[in-house]
């Protein structure tokens, strides 16, 4: 409601958002720096109800817990004598074994991206991320790369048969007249041959 008192996007489409999250549908939010991503996440957060234990990863402190039944994990990237480092690979490995209704990263941008999709496959629905992309075709594209550093062994069409399996929407945000707004709202409908097919919501 706050999105769209500030004109981000109609309450139309807005709803077809509220309605992705309540339905469980596995999300990836886009765009490029500075368009909201990180806010349109935890406005959909907001929208969950009190008994829905979601674990949060990210690697800085920006997203809220949407209720008393979540919890947070942290990376940390600077390691001493008595406190490994911590990836966001270590997390989802981690986050598996504290019975999450969902799955929530901040932002996928490495080799953890084939963890988090293998998780999403097995049953983790209505999880979500965020992750940087102008527009829905490019994330499909930057996600595999993403795949391929933690799984280099695997052919392209496994990794795009392992994304379709787990990522059900595109959110894009973006900006018109210097304004953040949603740019489009895409289900991937289908893999074929020649790649995804998305059609807008």
């Amino acid at each position: 409601d706050q999105l769209v008192k500030a004109g981000w996007a109609s309450p139309e489409r807005t709803e077809v958002l509220r309605t992705l999250v309540i339905e469980r549908k596995n999300i990836l939010f886009l765009g490029p720096t500075g368009c909201g991503k990180t806010t349109v996440l935890g406005a959909c957060l907001k929208e969950l109800s009190s008994n829905e234990r979601v674990v949060i990863l990210e690697d800085t402190d920006e997203l809220p817990r949407p209720n008393s039944a979540s919890t947070k994990l942290l990376t940390r990237s600077v390691a001493s004598a008595s406190l490994p480092e911590v990836s966001l690979t270590d997390l989802v490995r981690q986050s598996l074994r504290m019975r999450p209704f969902r799955l929530v990263m901040g932002e996928v941008r490495g080799a953890e991206a084939k963890d988090l999709l293998l998780a999403l496959a097995t049953g983790h629905s209505g999880s979500l991320g965020t992750l940087h992309a102008a527009e829905a075709r490019q994330a499909l594209l930057r996600l595999e790369m993403l795949v391929q550093l933690g799984a280099p062994q695997w052919s392209v069409q496994a990794i795009r048969q392992l994304i379709q399996l787990s990522v059900e929407a595109l959110v894009v945000c973006g900006f018109s007249g210097g304004h953040r707004c949603l740019g489009g709202i895409y289900k991937v409908a289908a893999l074929e041959s020649f790649g995804f097919l998305l059609e807008p919501l």
